[in-house]
């Protein structure tokens, strides 16, 4: 068994040198014996800035193969990878770098701006340059003496890691305002690796789509489960996976055999991209995860794909996938809203009331979670990760913990689980977790901003339903309300969240509506944005 993610790539590089291992579009792939080649590269310029085993390296690279390579020089190199979102704001990435206290970084010479953020947030960081899609070719991305420390022979002299190291840290939405880094293990990432390329029977034959960008929590299928395998990854860049008629030609034209998105990205590709007009002839699964898929476009999609398997994947960061559903034959199915599934093979899951004590099947409670894919932590904050975990308290003799979901869900008699909603105030937009609480933070942010409250409501956008935040500000002169200006709001709040967090509308009130406690009516809120009368300021 492996002892790290780094080695499922000597092991292809090992088992299958000369097979295709990493393309994007029209262009010809890596194999990987080049890729295991690559990688050393990289890995040996990290070296040769002082990274040693166990320090954070940032990716800031537009998604693109050498991205992807950057990513597995990480791996060898013995640290963690760090993915940054490019489109994020500057001051977001330097936030992250500060934080996990990032050795070095590997970027691109496109975001300029952010490595500028990140140097001054992080004076000592080394930066290593690496192509991204906008760079020259002809670019000399790596300096000669960084290079001179590269192995002979690429699968010797790697860096030993074990099963509790850490392989990444990806940060998500923040509910104290700012992003929360959820560490996950070498041991951790291989349990979930393990499963789906059992689960899903991948082959050394298969092609997979990487479309998800590297600071989703997706991608982790994409990469780690196809080298385990020995299969194909096709980089979709972010430019292709924009448009869904690009999206469904290059799912075709590449010969995917396996596509993995959010739910969103395939209801686009049926209804814009023509992806029910022309059958794939390689597709064989489809997975999706992130968000609900209402349960009239799935049957639809399955009708577009005969013969495909479809899959409902389910699980937080916290967690990678712990349920899944795979969609029955059409037909035979008639559920009004999609399950999340059954346990997987290496996890188990728990429902309990607000006391903590296990409920029968049928009653809805919090869903925990327990196996070998929970994460170890967030990077730097003992009192969150504390509050996430419980012990196992069914089998006090274990050393295993539960991580709560917050998520509320009910057990079927069937083992299925139906998921019913969140405990807390954390929504999904376009497949990303937000804590509306770090939007609300920013908004308090901007000059001019007094009280500011956001909200999600589902509204349809381009015929679909889409989940939209919408923020309720407070002006300065709050007996006038007169706000600041909103396009001003809106420039200014782009320097503090990605684009994805900011809210779709804004409305401005003389005070936010309180409940009889004091605290900020939500309920109250939530009926202004979706246009009823229960609204009274």
């Amino acid at each position: 068994m492996p002892l790290s993610l780094s080695h499922l790539l000597a092991r292809a590089a090992r088992l299958h040198p000369g097979r295709p291992a990493l393309s994007s579009p029209g262009a010809a792939p890596l194999s990987y014996a080049e890729l295991d080649r690559e990688s050393a590269r990289i890995a040996a310029a990290l070296a040769g800035c002082g990274v040693r085993r166990g320090d954070r390296v940032g990716l800031a690279v537009p998604k693109c193969p050498q991205a992807v390579v950057a990513l597995w020089g990480v791996l060898r190199a013995g640290a963690a990878y760090v993915p940054l979102d490019p489109g994020a704001p500057s001051a977001r990435a330097a936030y992250i770098a500060a934080d996990c206290r990032m050795a070095a970084i590997l970027a691109s010479s496109e975001l300029c701006a952010t490595i500028a953020a990140i140097r001054e947030a992080v004076p000592e960081i080394r930066v290593v340059q690496v192509h991204g899609p906008g760079d020259p070719a002809d670019m000399e991305a790596l300096s000669p003496a960084a290079l001179s420390g590269a192995a002979a022979d690429p699968l010797s002299n790697r860096p030993y890691a074990n099963a509790r190291d850490l392989a990444y840290i990806l940060y998500t939405s923040g509910s104290t305002g700012a992003p929360k880094g959820v560490m996950v293990s070498h041991g951790a990432a291989l349990s979930f690796v393990e499963w789906a390329a059992w689960r899903f029977d991948l082959h050394p034959s298969d092609v997979l789509s990487s479309h998800a960008p590297l600071h989703f929590d997706l991608s982790t299928f994409d990469l780690f489960a196809a080298a385990s395998a020995g299969a194909h990854v096709v980089v979709l860049d972010e430019e292709t996976v924009r448009f869904p008629m690009s999206s469904a030609e290059a799912l075709e034209a590449a010969g995917i055999t396996i596509w993995y998105s959010v739910p969103g990205a395939l209801r686009r590709m049926l209804r814009m991209g023509g992806l029910g007009r022309r059958r794939p002839r390689s597709l064989r699964t489809v997975l999706f995860a992130g968000e609900s898929y209402p349960a009239d476009e799935l049957r639809d999609l399955q009708t577009a794909l005969p013969g495909c398997s479809l899959f409902n994947l389910y699980g937080p960061t916290e967690t990678n996938v712990c349920t899944y559903w795979e969609v029955p034959p059409a037909g035979t199915w008639a559920h009004s809203s999609i399950p999340i599934g059954i346990d997987c093979e290496n996890c188990e899951g728990l429902v309990v009331d607000p006391d903590l004590k296990p409920v029968p099947d049928g009653t809805a409670g919090e869903l925990l979670v327990r196996g070998g894919t929970l994460m170890e932590g967030y990077w730097g904050d003992n009192r969150r990760t504390s509050a996430a975990f419980l012990p196992d308290f069914l089998h006090p003799h274990l050393s295993d913990r539960f991580y709560r979901t917050g998520d509320i869900v009910s057990r079927q008699p069937d083992g299925t689980y139906a998921f019913h909603g969140r405990r807390d105030h954390q929504v999904k937009v376009r497949g990303y977790r937000v804590e509306l609480g770090e939007v609300e933070a920013a908004l308090h942010r901007v000059p001019g901003v007094v009280e500011a409250a956001v909200v999600a409501i589902e509204r349809p956008l381009d015929a679909e339903p889409h989940t939209v935040l919408v923020a309720f500000v407070v002006g300065r002169d709050r007996e006038s309300a007169q706000p600041v200006a909103t396009h001003r709001l809106r420039r200014d709040l782009a320097a503090f969240l990605p684009k994805y967090m900011e809210p779709t509308e804004y409305v401005w009130l003389p005070c936010l509506p309180t409940t009889a406690t004091g605290k900020v009516d939500r309920l109250a809120l939530s009926a202004a944005a979706k246009g009823e009368p229960r609204f009274a300021p």
